[in-house]
């Protein structure tokens, strides 16, 4: 249809807007009305139902009318539906009148750009005009009342000859089951199945059966579709809380009913929920820091209500802080304080804190006070201390009272001067000097030096010299050539504090003094190093000496003098230090474990020998674990005194093997394992029930019971079989004692209860058990009985004059105490799913039709109160014949030989196969050409129904031919089919020698030939599991990558162009196993002598190696100067020409001339067994390789290539390592394709210059 122009749109001028025009006209291009639905002719039966459906599209959407010799239908028993927004309608006639509705109607679809007509043609029959077959309704669907969201099933079942085609209307309009997204379906027996239910499905249902005789419409039947409102109510509460000041808490309200309620929370008149935001049924108040009390309400509303609940929160408190402490008493290691309580309510205790003011350490703290007066002891004399105190309730500790300050009383000092020094002035004064104590305990007052030459006497008959507050101090009148012993002490107000050590000083002249400081220290378990400082020395002399080679933890005394060539001065007194501790060198013997129970573990053992403790034990530890455990960490006891030889391991898992192992350890640390001992804990009856207990009742005197094994990680031990127990309910109460049904089978899933009562409730559960009993049961299920069904009907069979078959049968005998409800029929081919249908009580017959050579089956089952009787069953065989129909032929193509077609067929239908086919005849003549046609007979296939194939052999190139297919019975041959032409095509020439040439772990390199005449460009491809690659027509291999290890392929070679028909190869190979996984590693620095070092990979395999390989692969230096980044794997490469290297060593000259070429890779070493490393570059030879220096500069990888078999070419690589090279400021970048015009410039370049030298030596000798 030509575009329209409006009048604003034509006021547009030039061209661009003429386009402009033509392309807003051609989007908005109507269209003219199309049927995409049209009404179908129907023969229909007076005062039935007859109605024809009609649907069109266009734009804009057209409008459907009903016309009757022209003019619009209009009667009361016509009446038209529209739906689609009136672009389809419905023609309603009911009920139908012969011959006044006989006629042909018309459908108009009509819109603004045109209009069109269809018409149907209905005929009306009188019930005695019916012809045999006409359609029937058997049973119609039924009123059905349904709850929203449930399923709804509307029965239909139709009998007639051929068998009619079921649909539905619904409203008068039809129902379409695609348009529901596989909610409403209809079932293979007719009926209309409504999923998930929804009011919309609310209405009026027709069941229509059809077939080529006619249209019979079942009565309609209502389908109402119920909506259940329920007022809301709460099913969880909200809780009321008592929390801590600043503590969180979730407050859950949960609200049911139907239509579901929305659940907020408020605070008064504070909407805690956003209006747009209330869920649905649950909402859960999260309030975090709370610190005051309060109300809070849960309110739920729907549209039939609104409900409230309301949850408390309260908020503890924390006493207050008491009083300031008042210092009542204090004396040099203690502090009496006293204090107010502060606090209303009663408190728990008093805690208090102090730390002294001279220190930088914690505070120190003292709980549980139940008084409001502490002493506090153990202070440090002639101390200042700040001390504060706080109460704790039933909350917790409030905050601490104000601090108070005070002082500890002095006391005599509490260690003696430190580094006492005595030198001789002259032969008969000697000077003493000191530092002050260490703990002084108060003001010094001054000191006392005691000096004797009996140093055995008591210090109080030793001479005494008093010194002021000072450091420093001289002794005179001593006798020459005499040792003196002098200490030193310290005293305050209080008294005196100890004396110092002894130091001996000799008055002589010349000879050093005392060393000082003589120290020894422990350095190891078998060393132990001596230190001290000399007197009147300016220089550093020797201070320290470790005297080795010791026993571990033991005691050693030491005295020190030293010597000058005047004399051996005095000796210092003994100083005593024991070797450190070490750890046992031997583990603890003899352990044992058993199981005493199915969670307890008994371990016992034996200390370590004496002579290995190397210290005192403190203790030993247990470690164990279940084996096959995830956790690789064991579990540890540890902390077992040194006096304990056995520990129970509780708490274990049952039915469980342990690795268990025992350590010693001294302060020093764990010394070695023991052996690991493996002990299983005892069984256990399992603690978890069958899973997926079910129970049926399959009739009135029987139950099944199904079940599965407990889980795994629950049996506790072997499952010896299962105890089924069953009790006969009456109400919610077990009448009787339980019975018990034993299957000793572990295996068993299954047990069938007999001997029952008809229409009794039973109470079942299953339990396991093991050697130590029964384990938890499983939850009971309920089962009733099925009363007692009907007995067997009397049924027969027999095939009518025309051919049919016609069932009649009888009530069961005990139908008089039972009534029948209704039929269950259930009929069909002995080869084929048979049919059923529901028929009523009063149905004595049934008539269905059949085909010849087939039997049929027929089971008929009467059904009572208690369900499905008995089945009755009746067989006929119809005779065969010959058949009626001919084979399907499903296509014909060339075959892998030239000369040959696959021809493909199926057997006749089976309405017209007359008996089973028991083989074929393929008629074969060239098409045109005179004479019989060439005949072969063939065997039918054994499963009936299946495809059956004939490859016809010796047939020319570019001949047509003409194909035909009968089939036989054993009483005869049927028909031919209709001749399929095909033509044979010009024999292809195809490639040779197709085969494997190299199989790597994940890939496979092909290789295949071409006859000397070939010539051509025709691409090939490869197909391989599902996949196909393209060739080239032209090369002669190719690599097929990205396979998986160890992988059985299969791989054909066919022409590019032909599809079933083309000349196929066929080749299978297995690829290597998966082995070399890792790469080799380069290590970050090189060795010592600057070679670099490559850690290779494991190279262990499940099949054995022939040799290894090392290949060197130099990288090339692009343009810019940029080394490349190697991506992908070495088996990605087409490594044939480095593997026809492997079965010969290289020569010099070889290797020199490829020095010249372009770079490429090369192997540099092989061995039988893989090194853990390599040197790359060290110009040594490995298994006659040469293994080349590395160039400076140029970048390498390299990669490990194992032999797997010898007979066949089978290989195995590991990745690439990361890139390496020698150190070079400078390297010659290698440029891709440069490399070769190096060697070629520069020999010529040098001739030239020769040249020009020669012809100027001529010209100078002219």
């Amino acid at each position: 249809m030509a575009p329209t122009w409006r009048p604003s749109v034509v006021s547009v001028v030039g061209p661009v807007g003429l386009f402009l025009v033509l392309l807003a006209r051609g989007c908005l291009a109507e269209e003219p009305p199309r049927f995409i639905r049209e009404p179908k002719d129907q023969i229909g039966v007076s005062g039935g139902v007859a109605s024809f459906v009609c649907q069109a599209t266009g734009d804009p959407k057209p409008r459907v009318t009903w016309n009757k010799k022209g003019k619009k239908v209009n009667s009361q028993r016509f009446e038209t539906i529209d739906f689609d927004e009136s672009s389809g309608a419905v023609l309603r006639i009911q009920p139908l009148r012969t011959p006044r509705d006989e006629n042909v109607y018309e459908c108009v679809a009509q819109n603004s750009v045109g209009e069109i007509t269809v018409h149907a043609k209905l005929t009306v029959l009188r019930e005695d005009q019916l012809p045999p077959g006409f359609p029937n309704i058997d049973m119609g669907p039924q009123l059905k009342v349904v709850e929203r969201t449930r399923t709804a099933t509307m029965l239909c079942a139709a009998s007639g000859n051929p068998d009619p085609e079921i649909t539905w209307f619904k409203d008068f309009l039809p129902v379409d089951p695609s348009a529901s997204n596989g909610r409403i379906k209809q079932l293979r027996s007719g009926a209309l199945q409504i999923e998930s239910s929804e009011e919309t499905d609310q209405g009026k249902y027709e069941c229509v059966a059809t077939n080529s005789a006619g249209v019979r419409y079942s009565s309609p039947a209502n389908l109402y579709v119920r909506v259940r409102r329920v007022a809301p109510r709460f099913s969880i509460l909200p809780m009321s809380h008592e929390i801590m000041p600043g503590g969180n808490v979730n407050i859950t309200c949960v609200a049911v009913g139907s239509p579901m309620p929305y659940v907020k929370w408020m605070q008064g008149a504070e909407d805690l929920t956003p209006e747009d935001d209330m869920p649905v049924g649950r909402n859960v108040l999260e309030l975090t820091d709370v610190k005051d009390s309060a109300n809070y309400t849960c309110v739920a509303m729907s549209s039939l209500g609104v409900i409230e609940a309301v949850a408390q929160i309260t908020v503890k408190s924390l006493p207050k802080a008491p009083g300031t402490p008042v210092v009542t008493e204090n004396t040099a290691t203690s502090i009496t304080v006293t204090w107010d309580s502060g606090n209303p309510d009663p408190v728990s205790y008093y805690v208090i804190e102090y730390k002294s003011k001279s220190q930088d350490g914690p505070y120190q703290i003292k709980e549980d006070i139940t008084t409001t007066r502490y002493s506090i002891g153990g202070l440090s004399p002639n101390s200042e201390y700040e001390i504060w105190v706080s109460a704790v309730n039933s909350i917790g500790q409030g905050p601490p009272s104000e601090s108070v300050v005070t002082r500890t009383g002095e006391q005599a000092p509490a260690s003696a001067p430190r580094n006492v020094q005595a030198r001789m002035l002259s032969a008969t004064t000697m000077i003493v000097q000191w530092e002050e104590p260490v703990e002084p305990n108060g003001l010094i007052r001054g000191y006392r030096v005691y000096y004797t030459m009996e140093p055995e006497h008591p210090v109080g008959n030793w001479q005494k010299h008093n010194v002021d507050d000072s450091l420093l101090t001289t002794v005179g009148s001593l006798l020459e050539d005499e040792t003196y012993t002098v200490r030193v002490l310290a005293f305050t107000s209080v008294g005196d504090g100890p004396l110092s050590d002894p130091i001996q000083v000799k008055t002589q002249q010349g000879v050093p003094g005392q060393p000082m400081n003589l120290r020894a220290e422990a350095k190891s378990e078998t060393s132990i190093g001596l230190s001290w400082s000399e007197v009147g020395r300016t220089f550093d002399p020797t201070t320290a000496f470790v005297v080795e080679d010791l026993k571990p933890n033991t005691e050693y005394a030491f005295r020190l003098a030293a010597r000058s060539p005047q004399g051996l001065g005095a000796f210092t007194a003994v100083v005593r230090q024991r070797t450190l501790q070490a750890k046992p060198s031997a583990p603890p013997q003899d352990v044992k474990c058993t199981s005493l129970r199915s969670t307890a573990i008994l371990v016992s053992w034996r200390p370590p020998p004496p002579e290995t403790h190397n210290g005192a034990l403190v203790g030993y530890s247990v470690r164990y674990r279940p084996l096959g455990s995830e956790d690789p960490d064991p579990k540890e006891v540890n902390n077992i005194p040194p006096t304990t030889t056995q520990i129970l391991l509780e708490a274990l898992e049952k039915w469980t093997e342990y690795r268990v192992t025992a350590v010693a350890y001294t302060e020093v640390g764990p010394g070695p394992e023991s052996s690991p001992v493996v002990v299983r804990t005892d069984e256990d009856v399992p603690s978890a029930p069958p899973r997926k207990v079910e129970a049926e009742a399959l009739n009135a005197t029987a139950i099944r019971v199904l079940w599965r094994s407990p889980t795994p990680g629950r049996q506790h031990g072997q499952i010896r079989g299962y105890q089924v127990h069953y009790v006969r309910m009456e109400g919610a109460e077990a009448r009787g004692p339980p019975r018990i049904k034993d299957i000793m089978l572990a295996d068993a899933q299954e047990m069938v209860i007999t001997n029952l009562q008809p229409e009794t409730a039973y109470s079942i559960t299953v339990a396991a058990y093991t050697m130590k009993g029964d384990g938890a049961r499983s939850k009971p299920k309920v089962v009733v009985t099925k009363g007692a069904v009907l007995g067997r009907p009397t049924l027969s069979v027999q095939q009518t004059p025309e051919g049919s078959l016609l069932a009649r049968w009888e009530p069961p005998a005990d139908a008089a105490e039972d009534p029948v409800l209704g039929y269950r029929l259930q009929f069909g081919r002995e080869d084929a799913a048979p049919a059923t249908l529901e028929l009523a009580a009063w149905e004595r017959r049934f008539a269905a039709p059949a085909h010849k050579g087939a039997t049929y089956v027929f089971r008929l089952a009467a059904r009572g109160r208690a369900g499905l009787g008995e089945e009755a069953s009746a067989a006929l065989s119809i005779p065969e014949d010959a058949p009626r129909g001919f084979p399907q032929i499903l296509g014909a193509a060339g075959n892998v030989s030239a000369g040959s077609v696959i021809l493909r067929w199926l057997p006749p239908v089976p309405a017209e196969r007359n008996g089973a086919i028991i083989k074929y005849t393929v008629s074969v003549r060239e098409a045109g050409a005179p004479g019989p046609a060439t005949e072969t007979e063939l065997a039918a296939a054994a499963q009936p129904g299946a495809e059956t194939a004939l490859t016809l052999q010796g047939l020319r190139p570019e001949t047509a031919y003409e194909l035909r297919v009968r089939a036989h019975t054993r009483r005869g041959p049927g028909p031919f089919s209709p001749p399929l032409r095909y033509r044979l095509a010009r024999d292809p020439v195809s490639p040779k020698n197709f085969k494997v040439k190299m199989i790597m772990k994940t890939s496979v390199l092909l290789s295949w030939e071409f006859p000397d005449n070939y010539n051509s460009p025709t691409p090939y491809k490869i197909q391989y599991n599902g996949l196909t690659l393209d060739v080239d027509g032209r090369t002669t291999k190719k690599l097929i990558t990205h396979l998986k290890p160890h992988t059985f392929y299969n791989f054909v070679l066919t022409n590019r162009g032909s599809s079933l028909g083309g000349l196929q190869q066929t080749v299978t190979a297995r690829t290597a196993f998966n082995m070399l996984s890792g790469k080799p590693s380069v290590a970050p620095k090189p060795d010592n002598d600057g070679s670099i070092v490559v850690y290779l990979p494991d190279g262990q395999s499940p099949v054995t190696v022939q040799n290894y390989f090392i290949v060197m692969v130099p990288l090339r230096k692009s343009r810019g100067g940029q080394f490349p980044i190697l991506l992908g794997s070495p088996e990605d490469m087409d490594l044939e020409e480095l593997i026809q290297d492997l079965s010969r060593l290289q020569r010099r000259s070889l290797r020199h001339s490829r020095q010249l070429e372009v770079p490429r890779p090369y192997i540099a070493a092989r061995f039988s067994i893989l090194p853990a490393v390599f040197h790359p570059g060290n110009q040594k030879q490995y298994g006659g390789f040469d293994n080349r220096g590395l160039e400076p500069g140029h970048r390498y990888v390299l990669f490990v290539l194992a032999v797997l078999q010898k007979n066949e070419p089978t290989f195995a690589a590991s990745p690439f390592s990361d890139p390496f090279q020698l150190d070079n400021p400078d390297p010659q970048p290698i440029v891709d394709g440069e490399e070769g015009l190096i060697w070629v410039i520069g020999p010529v370049l040098a001739v030239v210059f020769i040249i020009c030298i020669v012809i100027a030596i001529l010209l100078y000798k002219k």
